[in-house]
């Protein structure tokens, strides 16, 4: 529509979202359509604005359009525009053509290019000649000509390379068309002398543009799309002067003065121009939409045209808001309010909330195509979604009622949740994602998988829980997904739906030499390949393991956790003693296998001091890797990130206090699943679901806790006054020396049981290495020292014993003598 780069400039909000109800909140947080029920199934359906823009008609051609990218600040860089020729052309012709284009005159230019192909050479010329006519108008030098000879000249040059045979013309058939229309395009200003005879020409050139293109003339700078909205401009003049952007932003009266039949010329080219792949076009429909819905009469004027209404409908759904507290400025704060319903409680989501009345510039938008007929209505579907949007349910029932589609129905699904039909949403929402992920063009890829989200808030609402995870699995929303998987299912259900619905993904095969491979190397290697990620399907897997490992099936979880060996297991760590990257093999299912044996070890040893050592290895594999082998993915461990972040995802209550101001008690899992899961839409037995399978302790990082509890046995198997069993409490303390209760009762246990050790004073921050062999030989040498002990404490028995055994020995030995005798 207009210069790109003051586009660019001018243009700073986002065209390719659509809208959503909710969004959890933190740094990089994924959405999820589970933090408010009722907000989502209430929600509007709509599609981004750049996809509707881009399906107001369908091309009936395969131009595409070549756009450079508008989203920059800076001024694009120098670009040659014979590029595309360099590679075919010979050097000797290539080095002419640029010669050509530094030439000072239409004479000296058509010299140089002797040796060229004509339509090469007269194109070249006609630049030339059409550079000089513009430099010499905006600097007022004497060029020997002037800039209107300059320009005849240059049209000479065009038309002759039009004249030429079609297959010599057709290197430059489609660039002299072009220039040619902008020629006639300038020159049709409104007040110049014979405009209108003008403005005809450049009409018929922007057409001859298309129509060389298509017969397969070279376009490698996309000008057939291009004319398109040049074509456009000419309709976006008044009797006075042409309009420009900044008309349609300032609501000048140059903007309001366009004859609504011109208006309407130019969305249809703009509209032709969208569906061909350009996003200036987008641009150019995005502003005249927002203009005419600002200032509402020439919308009034323009809703008799299908293509018009379809477009401020479009424009309406995806970027206009609700009055919020009598702002009327805050019908444009997109963010807070392109869709009320997501801020909405849940007892009032359908309603509304406190500050929030309905657009009335929208209310006038649809009364104004309702007045036409709903009969004649274009773009039934979406109309429907803005009336149910603008709670006119009357409007949206009989627009949908007589309109096939995944938008319709899933505008009937809405209207049946409304009215409490739950029974007809079910099957409204089945209509609509009939065929799933492939589906009409009513409603963008990305909105496919919202639609499939929404049916699962609903099977989940009803007690449908492996429907509901089927239903997530397949949408894309794997927040909702992890969430129903860890905390509703059982998980006897969870791995019947993972055997069969959920395999694996292949190992990626990895270099001969991938062992020996530097940081550097590995991350050069990893840029290079596609999808060297872990899949949906492999992450359902790992939660799946670590939630039976938590059960204790630990036996049985190995299977579901990744390879050790898969190339995607390997991160790149950082030593900070050396100061450089290393690779680090993460080996979860041999930290599981390893932990699994450790606990064996510890049920069966024979010796005492083995079952501790034993316990005392599970112990560390869960402190060192528990976020691995038995970690939550959402609360309270958040495998998913690491545990860098211990929020964000899954079903945390968000709300500190009631309305009332009083604290929301959260003492037992029952309270605790009442704070996280509120609202009408959550079922009693998803509630007691939820308590049953939190973890044990309910706290961050909960497997740290479970590395204490198995510290604590293995000091059970050890003497209580030898090092280890100190060392082993010490350890144990460590495990959380950031939950100071948890700690000071472990070292209380040390306290009242155990002996002094020179590492007591700093007890759970500097431990040692308990001595297992030590420890073994405990009892014998403890016996051997009390006995000594004792014999020092009490001398005179063994003396008197050994006495009174001397003096028996000689009484005997005198009787046997005198028995001999």
């Amino acid at each position: 529509m207009w210069n790109r780069k003051k586009l660019a400039v001018v243009i700073a909000a986002a065209l390719s979202t659509g809208t959503v109800a909710v969004m959890a909140c933190g740094p990089f947080f994924p959405l999820q359509v589970l933090d408010n029920r009722a907000a989502t199934l209430a929600a509007t359906p709509s599609n981004s604005f750049a996809y509707e823009a881009a399906h107001l008609v369908k091309a009936g051609d395969t131009l595409k359009a070549i756009e450079s990218p508008s989203n920059t600040w800076d001024d694009a860089p120098a670009v040659n525009p014979d590029q595309p020729d360099q590679a075919s052309l010979p050097p000797a012709q290539w080095q002419a053509l640029q010669a050509m284009r530094q030439a000072p005159s239409d004479e000296q230019a058509y010299a140089l290019g002797r040796q060229l192909p004509p339509a090469l050479r007269l194109y070249t010329t006609g630049a030339v000649d059409l550079l000089a006519a513009h430099v010499c108008g905006a600097s007022g030098e004497d060029c020997g000509r002037t800039p209107e000879a300059l320009q005849a000249l240059a049209i000479d040059r065009f038309q002759a390379v039009l004249a030429l045979p079609a297959e010599q013309a057709a290197p430059r058939a489609v660039w002299a068309a072009y220039a040619l229309a902008r020629l006639h395009a300038a020159r049709s200003a409104p007040g110049a002398a014979d405009a209108s005879a003008e403005r005809a020409l450049a009409l018929a050139a922007f057409a001859q543009v298309r129509s060389l293109a298509l017969a397969g003339a070279p376009d490698p700078w996309g000008m057939a799309v291009g004319s398109y909205g040049e074509q456009a401009r000419l309709y976006l003049s008044t009797a006075e002067q042409r309009c420009d952007y900044t008309d349609f932003m300032n609501s000048t009266t140059c903007a309001s003065a366009i004859a609504p039949a011109d208006l309407k010329q130019a969305l249809a080219l703009y509209a032709e121009q969208a569906a061909r792949g350009s996003d200036s076009a987008v641009q150019s429909l995005r502003m005249i939409a927002e203009w005419l819905l600002r200032d509402g009469s020439p919308a009034a004027a323009m809703v008799d045209d299908p293509l018009s209404q379809q477009l401020l409908v479009a424009y309406s759904l995806a970027l206009m808001g609700d009055i919020v507290n009598d702002d009327p400025n805050s019908a444009t704060d997109y963010l807070a309010n392109a869709d009320n319903t997501g801020q909405l409680g849940y007892a009032d989501a359908a309603q509304g909330y406190k500050g929030v009345s309905a657009n009335p510039m929208l209310q006038r938008l649809v009364a104004a195509i309702s007045q036409n007929g709903v009969q004649q209505v274009a773009g039934a579907d979406r109309l429907a979604a803005l009336a149910y949007r603008l709670s006119d349910y009357r409007l949206a029932q009989a627009l949908v009622d007589k309109q096939p589609g995944v938008l319709a129905s899933w505008v009937r699904a809405k209207l049946a949740l409304r009215r409490g039909d739950s029974e007809a949403a079910v099957q409204a929402y089945a209509e609509a994602a009939q065929g799933f992920p492939t589906l009409d063009s009513s409603i963008e890829p990305g909105e496919a998988g919202r639609l499939k989200a929404e049916q699962a808030v609903l099977s989940l609402s009803r007690g449908d829980y492996l429907q509901a995870l089927d239903q997530f699995y397949k949408s894309g929303y794997a927040e909702d997904l992890y969430y129903v998987a860890e905390r509703v299912l059982t998980l006897e259900e969870l791995k019947a739906y993972v055997d069969e619905h959920v395999p694996a993904s292949p190992i990626p095969p990895k270099p001969a030499d991938f062992s020996s491979f530097s940081a550097e190397q590995f991350s050069t290697w990893r840029g290079q390949q596609q999808g060297l990620t872990f899949t949906q399907a492999d992450q359902l897997r790992s939660l799946l393991a670590r939630r039976m490992v938590r059960q204790g099936q630990i036996d049985q979880a190995l299977g579901y956790f990744p390879d050790d060996g898969d190339p995607r297991n390997t991160e790149i760590g950082y030593d900070y003693e050396t100061n450089t990257s290393t690779l680090v093999a993460m080996t979860p299912r041999g930290w599981a296998k390893a932990y699994v044996d450790a606990r064996h070890d510890g049920e069966s040893d024979w010796f005492a001091t083995d079952r501790a050592e034993a316990w005392f290895t599970a112990a560390n594999l869960a402190r060192q890797h528990g976020m691995e082998i038995m970690g939550y993915q959402q609360g309270p461990d958040f495998a998913e990130f690491g545990g860098a972040y211990t929020y964000g995802t899954g079903r945390q209550s968000w709300q500190g206090i009631r309305d009332d101001s009083t604290p929301v008690p959260r003492d037992t899992p029952q309270q605790r699943a009442a704070a996280d899961l509120p609202g009408p839409l959550v079922t009693a037995d998803e509630r007691d679901r939820y308590a049953a399978s939190e973890a044990k302790p309910a706290q961050t990082f909960h497997y740290r806790y479970v590395a204490v509890a198995l510290a604590e046995k293995a000091a059970d198997n050890l003497p209580a006054r030898s090092q280890a069993f100190a060392a082993m409490l010490c350890r144990a303390a460590s495990f959380v020396q950031n939950d100071q209760p948890r700690a000071n009762a472990v070292y209380q246990r040390y306290v009242r049981e155990g002996a002094a050790v020179p590492f007591a004073e700093d007890f759970g921050r500097h431990c040692v290495e308990p001595d297992f062999i030590a420890a073994g030989h405990f009892t014998y040498v403890q016996a051997w020292r009390a006995t000594r002990h004792w014999v020092h404490q009490h001398l005179y028995v063994p003396v008197g014993v050994l006495l009174i055994l001397g003096a028996g020995i000689v009484a005997w030995r005198v009787r046997r003598a005198r028995a001999a005798s």
